[in-house]
């Protein structure tokens, strides 16, 4: 569950890897002029004549539903940031795939733990009360909010004003982030979604963000690899693209 596609530059590495990723989501769109729907397969049909390799791209796309990451990693990471660089982009790109706050994980943590409880609509709903403002526009301004949040903690919660505010400030301290907690997010968020979910990750250009001489880089990749795998079971799969 782990591909890594390497080719000189200019080989079409980027190009194929949008396109698996096309295909391995394989969405429907619609042609706003003519209402006429079609799958990336569908584009497909039409131009693949070895009728046993169409065979197996139509079974890609048809064994369940797939999330598809793709991202360019340069453009994700946050270069102040320190060797666990790769896994906190990882971390971010899922949580920003999930509507969560992308910027701040102990933010989308605290998503994820109110949509559990099935509360995320309603704290959205009291901290545009509280604000005037939608959380999706200000939640990248926690700093100058706290007064906000707290209060539709509390109310959505049934929390003390206190407890609110003992959250708030303690929460990035208490958050933990490491490469097994990362795998086992992610086959929570796989085991809830159904049998036949499938995350992928396609990470474009890792090779020159890794650098040739960063071993430790290589080895966190490797390593959430494998962790992935393990916990898992093979519905999360890492395909990444680097220059020959």
């Amino acid at each position: 569950m782990g591909v890594w596609i390497s080719g000189f530059f200019g080989s079409g590495k980027s190009h194929f890897l949008k396109v698996l990723s096309y295909l391995l989501e394989n969405r429907k769109i619609t042609n706003p002029e003519s209402g006429e729907t079609k799958t990336a397969l569908d584009f497909f049909s039409e131009k693949i004549s070895d009728e046993m390799f169409f065979a197996d791209i139509k079974r890609v796309t048809t064994v369940g539903t797939t999330d598809v990451i793709l991202f360019n990693i340069d453009s994700k990471a946050d270069h102040q940031e320190s060797k666990d660089v790769i896994l906190r982009v990882f971390m971010r790109v899922f949580n920003e795939k999930l509507g969560y706050c992308a910027d701040n994980p102990h933010i989308a943590n605290m998503e994820r733990y109110l949509e559990k409880e099935g509360k995320l609509q309603a704290f959205h709903d009291e901290f545009l009360k509280q604000n005037g403002a939608a959380w999706h526009e200000d939640r990248d301004s926690i700093d100058f909010k706290k007064d906000e949040i707290v209060t539709s903690l509390a109310t959505v919660l049934k929390m003390s004003q206190e407890s609110a505010d003992d959250w708030f400030e303690k929460a990035e301290e208490r958050y933990s982030l490491n490469i097994e907690n990362f795998a086992k997010l992610i086959a929570k968020y796989i085991e809830d979604k159904g049998s036949n979910h499938r995350v992928l990750f396609l990470v474009d250009e890792i090779g020159q963000f890794i650098g040739r001489q960063d071993s430790q880089l290589m080895l966190n990749l490797q390593t959430i690899s494998e962790n992935l795998g393990t916990y898992c079971k093979g519905k999360s799969w890492l395909v990444v693209t680097s220059q020959e």
